[in-house]
């Protein structure tokens, strides 16, 4: 994990906005939107540091889900299937960098949370990304995303 926190992370997230913003990433958001990620660095109801904490949580208690894109890019990028998936994916989410958060270009609802970064369990850097659906009380995580990042979904370098 990361040794930012708290406002170093949110002003991390806030400035990363900023930069793709100047890039036209987020053409496609509506004016609420844009505004919003603008403001917090990031779009929906969690901050990507405490979205990470829950898809690890869900995904160790096993109630998070893994889409058959999930599976189907972990078997094609990464040779990896059955239980070798789960126990790679619970190693990944202990990796993920919470400044690693990019905020998405294609829209769906809720926002899903993307992060691009180096990932030294699959030995490359990777686009991975979670969409947090269902309630305050009771979300449920659902894994989308995880394969080696393709053009026009670039990290931003610091």
């Amino acid at each position: 994990m990361s040794a930012l926190v708290g406002k170093g992370l949110r002003d991390r997230w806030i400035a990363n906005a900023e930069r793709l913003d100047k890039k036209e990433h987020f053409a496609s958001y509506s004016t609420k939107q844009r505004d919003e990620v603008l403001k917090k660095g990031f779009l929906g109801r969690y901050p990507p540091d405490q979205a990470i904490r829950m898809a690890r949580e869900q995904a160790e208690r096993g109630h998070g889900l893994r889409t058959g894109k999930f599976n189907d890019e972990m078997r094609e990028h990464f040779q990896l299937a059955g239980a070798e998936v789960r126990d790679r994916l619970l190693q990944v989410l202990d990796e993920i960098p919470p400044e690693s958060y990019q905020p998405p270009i294609e829209l769906d609802e809720p926002p899903g949370c993307p992060f691009i970064f180096r990932c030294s369990v699959l030995g490359c850097e990777i686009y991975f990304k979670f969409q947090i659906v269902g309630t305050a009380k009771k979300p449920q995580v659902l894994f989308w995303s995880c394969h080696p990042p393709r053009y026009g979904i670039k990290r931003e370098e610091s």
